[in-house]
């Protein structure tokens, strides 16, 4: 009889921690949950230092949509009272898996392949232009 209850238990137990097992088939892909809205450059890696004061004319803002469409907006000026728009980049974008973005610029046919790397739960994300000079963007709240 102790056998058969013993049997019994490692079969209950086998049966509960694979019926538990994590299922990451519903998760939604990436390019749906973590790129859309608006993302500031924070701070950026140029040469090997740390440029976390960023400039009007340093600052770039992108705002992707669930549309996958992008902008990218550049500025210009002294300080932040006299920053402006300087140019402003209509597009679109994929997701081309392993972390791997396309985005094209409207009536362009040269596109651009990013690597986005998440970082901080998805508030903030980088991007390696060279081996010189990498991006660090925030989401806007």
């Amino acid at each position: 009889m102790k056998k058969i209850i013993v049997l019994l238990l490692i079969s209950l137990t086998s049966i509960l921690f694979t019926a538990c097992s994590s299922n990451n088939d519903s998760d939604p892909p990436i390019e749906s949950t973590s790129l859309y809205g608006t993302w500031d450059l924070d701070y950026y890696i140029q040469n090997g230092d740390l440029i976390e004061n960023v400039t009007c004319s340093n600052q770039i803002t992108y705002v992707f949509s669930n549309a996958r469409t992008y902008t990218k907006t550049t500025f210009a000026g002294e300080g932040s009272v006299n920053c402006s728009v300087a140019v402003i980049v209509n597009g679109t974008w994929e997701y081309l898996g392993n972390n791997q973005f396309r985005v094209t610029p409207n009536g362009s046919s040269a596109d651009q392949n990013l690597t986005i790397t998440f970082l901080d739960n998805f508030k903030k994300f980088s991007i390696r232009y060279s081996s010189t000079d990498t991006k660090v963007f925030a989401k806007r709240n």
